[in-house]
C-alpha cells in the first residue's frame, strides 16, 4: 500500500536547497548510539520537512572554529559518570555545553540574519539531542529489569528528552520554513489522484503540514508491535479453533450444543451446563449478524488480536497491520485494511518511486472511494457492544476522537486521537472543496472535528486548537500523573506554541524564590518547577536556539527579561554543580547588562585559583569584564552596608598582640568579601586602578570605622598603591606620584582619593610599627641583654620616626583640600576615633623606651604632649570630641612622675585588638 506521506521528486522539492531536508531519521549521529529499542524503531516512509539528524559523522567536522575553546574535552563526550560510584554529577551538563560552544553559534563574524546562522541553529538542535541520546545509551548499559525505581525513572526522563529534542527540531524547522505558504492549485494536478492533491496541501498549508508533522511524531515513537508479536505470537490467533470445535461437537452429537471444550470440561455432566450463546456458522460477520459469541478462548485471542492491530495503526504502519492480517489468516480483515490507500493511476500520475512497483504496471492501486471508506470504518468504530480494540483500530482510520479514547491510556495516545482526527479532517475538507468527495458520502456519518474541535466553522481558522487540546489533556484526571511530568510539560508548550507562556511561567517562580526560598511555586498555570535541573537545562537551551534562529526572546521582545532571567537561573545552577568555568558561555548570550549583573554576582562568590581564567574566558565571549568586575565590587559593598553600619563605633581601643607577629583576630565573612571585590578589581588592569583606589578608600573607611583593623592589613599588605601603580617613589612618609601615576588619575576626585588611600597606608604603616614594637617588646628575655636591647632600639627608631607624624597631622591636608562635590565627614570620624588611640599607644611606647632602653627617653612623652596641646593642630579637637582629655592628662602625669623619678608606669602597651 502507499504510505501516508510521500516524498516529491527533485523538481518539487518544497525546502530552499540551503536548508536541510529534514525527516524523522533515527539513522544520526545521535542514534546510531542507541541499541534498538521499543518505540525508538526508524519509520520506512518519512515526511519531507520533519527533523532530519544527520548522516554519522564526526563532531570535529562541525568545529570549524579554531578559536582554542576553554571545553578540551572529547567531542564525542561519553556518560561513564552514569555508572555508580563516578564522582562526576551532572555530566549532561558539561556534554551540552561542548556542544554549544563547539557550534557556530558563537562564531562573531556570522550574520545573525543569514541562511548559514539558521543552519547553526537547528545544527545545534542537533548536538544537544546527540547528547540526550548518548546519555540515553549509557544509561542502559546499566538498568535491567532489577535496577532500582530511580534508575529507571532516569532512563524514562531520558527517553523523553530524546524525543522532546527531536520535537522542537522539527517544530522549529517547520516553523521557519518560509516556503510554506497557500498557493493556487495548479491546473495540471486538475486530473490526478488525491494522493497529490495531498502532497500540495502539504506544501502549502502550514497548518496540516504542522498537524502531520506532530502526529508523525507521535506514531515514531509508539512502543513497537513487532517486538510483542515475536515474543508470543499464539496470543493473537486461534482460527476460532474452539468455536470451530463446539459447531463440529454439536454437527456429532445431532444438533445439540455442548458446552465448552475448554480443560476441565466434563462431557458427563454437559447437560447439567449452562449453555452459550454462540454463533452457527464461522463468516467472519457471524457475530455481528446473529449477535452471538465466540468460545471464550477464540474472544480472548480476537481481543489480543485487535490490540495488536491497534498498535500497527497507532504506530501508523497500516502495511504492517495488513501483513498480520494475512499472517493470521483474516484475509477479509487485510481486504478492509487497505481501504485506507488513496488510488494512484499510473497512467494519469506517473510511476510510483516510493514504493517497490514495477515501472512497467499501469494498474490502478487504491481506493478511489476512501472518504466512504472511512465511513464504513466511523460505523464500526461507533457500532453498539462490540470490541473495543476492534473499534478503535477503525476510529483511527476513520479520523474518530471517542471510540480511540477509550483504548488511550496514555497522554501521547490520547493526544494521537486529537491530531489523527485534525489531519483526517482537514484533508477530508480540502478534498471536498474540490468536489473529490462522492455526493453519497454525504447519506452515511462521519466524526466532525471542527465542531469537536474548533470554536469556529472551520479549522482552519482557528488558532487555539492544539493549545486547547494540550490543556484538556493536562486537566483530564487520569493523565495527570504523565501530563504533569516536566518534559511532557514543555512538548505540550513546542506543539502549542507556547514557549513563552511557559518560560514566563518559570520567571515568576524564580521571582518568587528570590523574595522567599521557601515561597510555593506550584501554584501556576504549568505543573512545573524551574528548581527541576533538567527542566532548566532543557529550557534554557531552547531559549538560546530560539533566539539565534530570531523565532522568540529577541532583543526587541516583551520576553527577552523572561528568558534571560531563565539563563542567569541556570548559571548560579552550575555555580552550585562547582562547573564555574561553563558560566562565561552562557553569561555570554546574555545581553550587557544581564551579563554584568549575572557575572558580577558569580565572581562575588569566586574563591578559589580560577579568576584569571574566568576573565580569559569572559573576553572571549566578548562580556564586558571592567563592567562585571565593577558590578562585583559594588554588590560586595551592598551586602555588607548593613552589618557594618551596625557595627560602626565612635570609641575603638587599641590591644596589642600578644607573643605573634601574625594578627589574632578572625576576619569576618563580610570583610574576605570586601577584601575579594579589591582583589577582582586589581585584576582590571589601568582601566580599572583608579576604581580600586577609589574603591578601596570605601572599604579602609568601613573597616576602620568598625575596628577590624586585622582586615584592614590584609588590604594593605594584598592592595596597596605601590601593588596598584607599580612605580611610586616614596619619600619618607608622602608618596611622589610617578608619570604613570598623573596617567592613570586624570580626574581631581580620583586623585584626591589617592591621597586619601595613602593617608590610610600611613596610617597602617604606623599601626604596624608599633606592632613589631609591641612584638618585639613582649619577647624580651627574663634578664636583659645586649642583643635584645639593640634589637629594640631600632624598632623604637622606626616607631618613633613614624607615629608621631601620623598623629601630628594625618588626614589634614585630604579634608582641607577635598573636591567640594566630596563629603569629608568620614574622614573626620576616623581621626577622631584614632589620634586619642595613636598617641597613648606613643605615649606608652616612650614609657617602656625609658624603661628599657634610656630614661631620657621619657622625656619625648612631654614632647608628645605639646603635640597634643598645640591649637593651630587637630589633634586636641580628637581627644575632646572622645571626652578622652582627661585620661590623656593622668597619664601624662604618671609619665611626669617617671620623668622625676618619684613614680612608676602602670599597665601594659595595647594595639590591635578592639575593647
Amino acid at each position: 500500500m502507499a504510505p501516508m506521506f510521500t516524498n516529491p521528486d527533485s523538481s518539487n522539492t518544497r525546502l530552499p536547497l540551503q536548508k536541510p531536508a529534514f525527516s524523522f531519521s533515527t539513522n544520526s549521529r545521535a542514534s546510531n548510539l542507541l541499541p534498538a529499542a521499543p518505540g525508538m524503531q526508524q519509520q520506512e516512509q518519512q515526511m519531507d520537512g520533519s527533523w532530519d539528524m544527520g548522516d554519522d559523522v564526526s563532531d570535529a567536522t562541525h568545529n570549524d572554529n579554531n578559536d582554542s575553546r576553554v571545553y578540551e574535552q572529547d567531542d564525542m563526550m561519553t556518560f561513564d559518570s552514569a555508572h555508580p560510584g563516578n564522582s562526576n554529577t551532572h555530566p549532561e551538563i558539561d556534554a551540552f555545553a561542548v556542544r554549544l560552544d563547539s557550534s557556530r553559534l558563537l562564531q562573531p563574524d556570522d550574520d545573525p540574519n543569514s541562511v548559514e546562522a539558521a543552519l547553526s541553529g537547528f545544527d545545534l538542535i542537533d548536538r544537544f539531542q546527540e547528547v540526550s541520546t548518548a546519555r540515553l545509551e549509557e544509561i542502559r548499559k546499566y538498568i535491567s529489569e532489577d535496577s532500582p525505581v530511580e534508575d529507571q525513572e532516569e532512563l524514562a526522563q531520558w527517553q523523553l528528552e530524546h524525543q522532546t529534542w527531536e520535537l522542537f527540531g522539527t517544530l522549529s524547522s517547520h516553523r521557519n520554513d518560509g516556503d510554506v505558504k497557500p498557493q493556487e492549485m495548479p491546473k495540471d494536478l486538475a486530473y490526478t489522484s488525491n494522493v497529490r492533491f495531498k502532497e500540495f496541501l502539504l506544501e502549502t498549508d502550514g497548518k496540516f503540514r504542522e498537524w502531520s508533522l506532530i502526529l508523525q511524531w507521535l506514531q515514531k515513537y509508539a512502543p513497537s508491535p513487532t517486538d510483542e508479536l515475536e515474543e508470543e505470537p499464539s496470543r493473537y490467533g486461534s482460527g476460532w479453533m474452539y468455536t470451530k470445535e463446539s459447531l463440529k461437537s454439536q454437527k456429532r452429537m445431532g444438533g445439540k450444543r455442548l458446552p465448552s471444550l475448554t480443560a476441565g470440561s466434563n462431557l458427563f455432566f454437559a447437560d447439567k451446563m449452562e449453555k452459550k450463546n454462540l454463533i452457527t456458522e464461522l463468516d467472519p460477520d457471524a457475530p455481528s449478524r446473529q449477535q452471538k459469541q465466540l468460545e471464550a478462548e477464540d474472544e480472548e485471542a480476537e481481543r489480543n488480536f485487535m490490540r495488536l492491530i491497534w498498535k500497527f495503526i497507532r504506530k501508523g504502519d497500516v502495511q504492517g497491520a495488513h501483513l498480520a492480517c494475512v499472517d493470521f489468516g483474516e484475509l477479509w480483515r487485510a481486504a478492509s485494511l487497505s481501504g485506507g490507500e488513496e488510488a494512484w493511476d499510473p497512467s494519469i500520475d506517473g510511476p510510483r518511486f516510493d514504493i517497490d512497483d514495477d515501472e512497467n504496471d499501469l494498474r490502478v492501486k487504491g481506493n478511489r472511494r476512501r472518504e466512504l471508506w472511512r465511513r464504513m470504518c466511523y460505523a464500526i468504530a461507533r457500532k453498539p457492544g462490540g470490541d473495543i480494540w476492534e473499534k478503535a483500530v477503525y476510529g483511527a482510520l476513520c479520523g474518530d476522537v471517542v471510540s480511540v479514547q477509550d483504548v488511550s491510556a496514555t497522554w501521547e495516545d490520547n493526544l494521537y486521537a486529537h491530531i489523527n482526527s485534525l489531519v483526517e479532517e482537514y484533508y477530508s475538507k480540502y478534498l471536498a472543496s474540490f468536489g473529490r468527495v462522492p455526493a453519497s458520502a454525504e447519506n452515511f456519518p462521519i466524526f466532525n472535528s471542527t465542531v469537536f474541535h474548533s470554536k469556529s466553522s472551520s479549522l482552519s481558522d482557528d488558532s487555539t486548537i492544539l493549545p486547547r487540546i494540550i490543556d484538556s489533556l493536562a486537566a483530564a484526571e487520569v493523565l495527570q500523573p504523565e501530563s504533569g511530568q516536566a518534559l511532557r510539560i514543555i512538548q505540550g508548550a513546542l506543539i502549542s506554541d507556547r514557549i513563552e507562556d511557559l518560560v514566563g511561567e518559570l520567571h515568576r517562580q524564580i521571582k518568587l524564590l528570590k523574595e522567599d526560598r521557601k515561597a510555593n511555586i506550584s501554584d501556576g498555570i504549568y505543573r512545573i518547577e524551574v528548581t527541576n535541573s533538567q527542566t532548566l537545562r532543557v529550557v534554557v537551551h531552547i531559549i538560546l536556539v530560539l533566539q539565534y534562529l530570531k523565532s522568540a526572546f529577541t532583543d526587541d521582545s516583551p520576553q527577552l527579561e523572561q528568558a534571560e532571567s531563565l539563563i542567569a537561573a541556570y548559571i548560579e545552577f552550575l555555580f552550585s554543580e562547582g562547573k564555574t568555568k561553563l558560566i562565561p558561555l552562557y553569561a555570554g548570550r546574555l545581553t550587557s547588562d544581564k551579563a554584568i549583573e549575572v557575572m558580577g554576582g558569580i565572581l562575588m562568590n569566586v574563591k578559589d585559583e580560577t579568576r584569571l581564567e574566568l576573565l580569559k574566558l569572559m573576553r572571549m565571549y566578548n562580556i564586558d569584564v571592567e563592567g562585571c568586575l565593577k558590578k562585583t565590587m559594588d554588590l560586595c559593598l551592598e551586602v555588607t552596608e548593613e552589618r557594618h553600619t551596625k557595627n560602626s563605633r565612635c570609641m575603638i581601643r587599641l590591644e596589642g598582640l600578644k607573643g605573634d607577629t601574625g594578627l589574632h583576630n578572625p576576619i569576618e565573612e563580610e570583610d574576605e568579601l570586601l577584601i575579594r571585590g579589591l582583589e577582582w578589581l586589581m585584576l582590571g588592569g589601568d582601566a580599572l586602578k583608579s576604581e580600586v583606589v577609589k574603591k578601596g578608600v570605601v572599604v579602609y573607611k568601613r573597616f576602620f570605622v568598625t575596628g577590624r583593623l586585622s582586615a584592614a592589613k590584609v588590604v594593605y599588605d594584598k592592595i596597596n598603591s605601590e601593588s596598584i601603580i607599580n612605580s611610586p617613589e616614596y619619600t619618607g612618609h608622602t608618596t611622589t606620584l610617578a608619570l604613570e601615576f598623573k596617567r592613570i588619575f586624570k580626574e581631581k576626585e580620583d586623585r584626591w582619593a589617592l591621597d586619601v588611600y595613602n593617608e590610610f597606608e600611613i596610617f597602617m604603616r604606623a599601626l604596624l610599627a608599633l606592632e613589631s614594637w609591641n612584638e618585639r617588646l613582649s619577647k624580651r628575655p627574663e634578664r636583659s641583654d645586649r642583643a635584645w636591647r639593640a634589637i629594640l632600639d631600632e624598632t623604637f627608631k622606626n616607631v618613633h620616626t613614624k607615629v608621631p607624624g601620623v598623629i601630628k597631622t594625618w588626614l589634614d591636608t585630604a579634608i582641607e583640600e577635598a573636591p567640594r562635590s566630596l563629603d569629608t565627614a568620614f574622614l573626620i570620624s576616623i581621626r577622631n576615633i584614632y589620634i586619642p588611640e595613636l598617641t597613648f599607644a606613643m605615649h606608652d611606647v616612650y614609657v617602656e623606651a625609658g624603661k628599657w632602653l634610656s630614661k631620657q627617653l621619657l622625656a619625648n612623652c612631654l614632647e608628645l604632649a605639646t603635640i597634643v596641646a598645640d591649637p593651630d593642630r587637630s589633634v586636641l579637637a580628637c581627644f575632646q570630641e572622645n571626652g578622652r582629655l582627661e585620661e590623656y592628662v593622668g597619664a601624662l602625669a604618671d609619665a611626669s612622675r617617671s620623668v622625676l623619678g618619684t613614680g612608676a608606669t602602670k599597665g601594659s602597651l595595647t594595639i590591635w585588638r578592639v575593647r
